[in-house]
């Protein structure tokens, strides 16, 4: 290692402690940190904008793809004609502009992944580095430089294919609303894959392997486009604007945990990447068996003491479940109130009705509650793994979606004459009194696991503190989780069904 570049390292070790961390996340940074963050990216844009090997491929894409999708469009809209499907021919169009969107921002991952590796490899960073930047300012520059190219050209693409559609006179199928939509979809998913590839980018140690990662990005990507198509086609409007709100999010927390997790000592430091998964094993095993206290004691007491006191820890993220529980269970009653169920329906909900339903149920009481138990369960695994895979926000929508559908319900039952409330404790309360209580602890200690990559980690790395919160999840499921849950099942086979047939009787 040169002298030269040990210096640059001194200094930039010194710059990051005398300067002042502004802030965390995008929302926070200061205007100092956003003008020192332009600097950046207006070095990184002027690099792109030199490069041709970068700039034709995407012109290209931006101003001959439209173009011929403008072509293909109108091949479709006279085919199917002839044959008397026009409907067919006009959902093309909105659904083409979405993909015309899509491949310029796809292509241009490359300049993403080069935006920190690259430079690496090249022996560009370390000047760059050494500057009075902190890491915010610096990784946030690379950020903008790397989302600006582009979005930009999937607008100039998105205008082209427009202006082509409407000189063909096929533009009457593509309204505002479809519009505006492709404009935000293509946004979202544009600073969704740039802030995934930047994230590689800082944390890998060579280009071949970011580019390696870059098919997790493309793949998942790629077939979420499929399904907005699908929607698309089917007018589907209102789970479009769903999507734009779950891709923004999506988008959100990774450019939170590139703002989090960056360091350019350890961009500098780290050579090569090694996986250890005996040291991983170690960690996890001795955090879930409580091995890693100061003076760890053996037995059962001590481990669930140990357990419990990790519960307080999860308040917060139990406040942000409760109130997601509230919100859910007012969609609920507005959904209930301007879409009733058909008056056939209707009447199965009467007292009456639901006595004899519940009479009918009887014979099936005793193999109830291992099948309420596997499924409880398996909801329970099914959300840590949407959820690991959305960093927490399907999560907290897969802990909303039961509460919304009981408010559904019982304001049903509100509209043929019976009262909810007593629907609500007669169905529900028996045993929600356990599962309630013990679902928000799981799901909380979930929802924290699932988050920890996007907060700050101290001294451990990502994957240490991954797999720390995770032992910590699985210690909470298996010592209440499991247990409470059967009971909750027993109640809910045995004591709600005699509740109902009380009350309703």
């Amino acid at each position: 290692m040169s002298v030269a570049f040990k210096e640059s390292q001194t200094t930039a070790r010194q710059s990051a402690d005398e300067t002042p961390q502004y802030g965390t996340s995008l929302l926070n940074l200061t205007r100092h940190d956003w003008r020192m963050a332009l600097i950046v990216a207006e070095r990184e844009m002027r690099d792109t904008t030199r490069d041709w090997r970068l700039v034709i491929p995407i012109l290209g894409l931006t101003l001959f793809f439209p173009g011929l999708m403008t072509i293909v469009a109108t091949q479709i809209a006279q085919y199917v004609g002839q044959y008397g499907a026009e409907l067919i021919g006009e959902r093309a169009v909105p659904l083409l502009l979405l993909v015309v969107g899509f491949f310029p921002t796809s292509f241009s991952l490359v300049i993403a992944l080069e935006a920190f590796v690259g430079e690496k490899e090249r022996k560009s960073l370390e000047p760059l580095l050494a500057t009075p930047l902190t890491n915010y300012q610096l990784f946030t520059g690379k950020l903008i430089a790397s989302v600006v190219p582009p979005v930009v050209a999937s607008y100039i693409g998105i205008t082209v294919y427009t202006l082509g559609v409407f000189l063909t006179g096929n533009g009457s199928s593509l309204d505002f609303s479809s519009f505006t939509l492709v404009i935000l979809i293509t946004t979202f998913q544009a600073v969704l894959m740039v802030a995934a590839a930047v994230v590689i980018s800082s944390q890998t140690t060579s280009t071949r392997a970011a580019n390696m990662l870059a098919s997790f990005i493309i793949v998942p990507v790629a077939l979420l486009l499929q399904f907005e198509g699908y929607l698309m086609a089917f007018y589907s409007y209102d789970a479009l604007w769903w999507m734009v709100l779950f891709v923004g999010m999506v988008a959100a927390v990774f450019v939170r945990i590139g703002i989090q997790q960056f360091d350019r000592e350890q961009l500098l430091g780290r050579q090569i990447d090694f996986i250890r998964f005996n040291v991983l094993w170690t960690l996890w095993r001795d955090r879930f068996l409580g091995r890693d206290e100061p003076n760890p004691k053996g037995g059962l007491k001590y481990w669930y003491a140990q357990t419990w006191s990790q519960v307080p820890q999860l308040r917060l993220p139990m406040i942000l479940l409760m109130s997601m529980l509230v919100v859910s269970a007012i969609g609920g009653v507005v959904l209930a109130l301007f879409n009733p169920l058909p008056p056939e329906i209707l009447t199965e909900l009467r007292g009456t009705q639901s006595r004899e339903n519940m009479l009918a149920v009887q014979t099936y009481l005793a193999d109830l509650p291992l099948f309420i138990f596997a499924h409880n369960i398996r909801a329970i695994l099914l959300l840590v793994i949407f959820g690991t895979l959305s960093f927490g926000i399907l999560t907290a929508l897969i802990f909303m979606l039961p509460w919304g559908i009981i408010a559904f319900v019982a304001t049903q039952f509100a509209t043929v004459g019976e009262n909810p409330l007593v629907f609500v404790g007669a169905t529900i309360l028996p045993h929600a009194w356990v599962e309630l209580p013990i679902l928000l602890i799981v799901t909380a200690s979930a929802l924290r696991w699932q988050a920890v990559i996007i907060s700050p980690s101290g001294h451990r790395t990502m994957s240490e503190a991954w797999t720390l919160a995770s032992a910590e999840f699985f210690r909470i499921l298996f010592g209440f989780g499991v247990p409470f849950f059967l009971l909750a099942a027993l109640l809910e086979s045995f004591l709600t069904p005699a509740v109902m047939l009380w009350v309703y009787g």
